[in-house]
């Protein structure tokens, strides 16, 4: 069977087996779980990551899940929220100079706008880990426009948006992204893997 299944995934990597798409992905998570398969439970979670966790999205495929599955799906799901969530308390001193942001003689800090902007973002993550897809990453620069336009009148930050907004959205993109790979492979072994493959 250790022949078969490098046989599957090299076809699998190749395209010649089609991977499990969109909100496919939680039954193939369920599958991979129950089979003692974690290179495919690890794929499989994280491609979940793009949609939400709810009942609408499992639909009948939750009835694929084991307990400790669903379970072990929801922490990762969590581990994941909390290093997007640290990303965005790294920012003090980007994009720094508006005389409408908080300016304390010899201290370098954020515009207000900003600040809220990138404060809300983490507080929405940690309310929408379940009903929200967490790729944030590929969303966060139209948010940060959005707060941009509500502070138009800012010359200031016009002109500095002009020159480091670009840089700034994608350094905050490519972080972002970072942080969500950066949650290692973190299924223990399901309590029947030992009796699947060595039995």
């Amino acid at each position: 069977m250790t022949s078969v299944q490098l046989t599957i995934r090299g076809k699998v990597n190749c395209g010649e087996f089609p991977a499990p798409e969109g909100i496919d992905a939680f039954a193939a998570y369920a599958i991979a779980s129950s089979k003692g398969l974690i290179p495919e439970m690890e794929k499989a979670a994280r491609q979940t990551l793009d949609h939400p966790m709810t009942f609408e999205a499992l639909g009948k495929g939750l009835r694929l899940f084991e307990g400790y599955a669903l379970r072990d799906l929801a922490n990762f799901r969590r581990r994941c929220r909390d290093n997007l969530s640290a990303c965005f308390d790294s920012y003090y001193g980007a994009l720094a100079g508006c005389p409408m942001g908080w300016l304390d003689p010899g201290v370098t800090v954020l515009p207000k706008w900003l600040h809220q902007f990138l404060s809300r973002s983490r507080d929405d993550l940690k309310l929408q880990v379940f009903t929200h897809p967490l790729d944030i990453h590929s969303r966060i620069s139209g948010e940060y426009l959005k707060a941009l336009q509500a502070h138009l009148d800012c010359k200031i930050c016009l002109a500095i948006h002009a020159i480091q907004g670009s840089t700034f959205c994608t350094e905050l993109e490519r972080k972002l992204a970072q942080a969500r790979d950066k949650v290692g492979n973190p299924f223990p072994l399901p309590f029947n893997y030992h009796k699947i493959h060595f039995s």
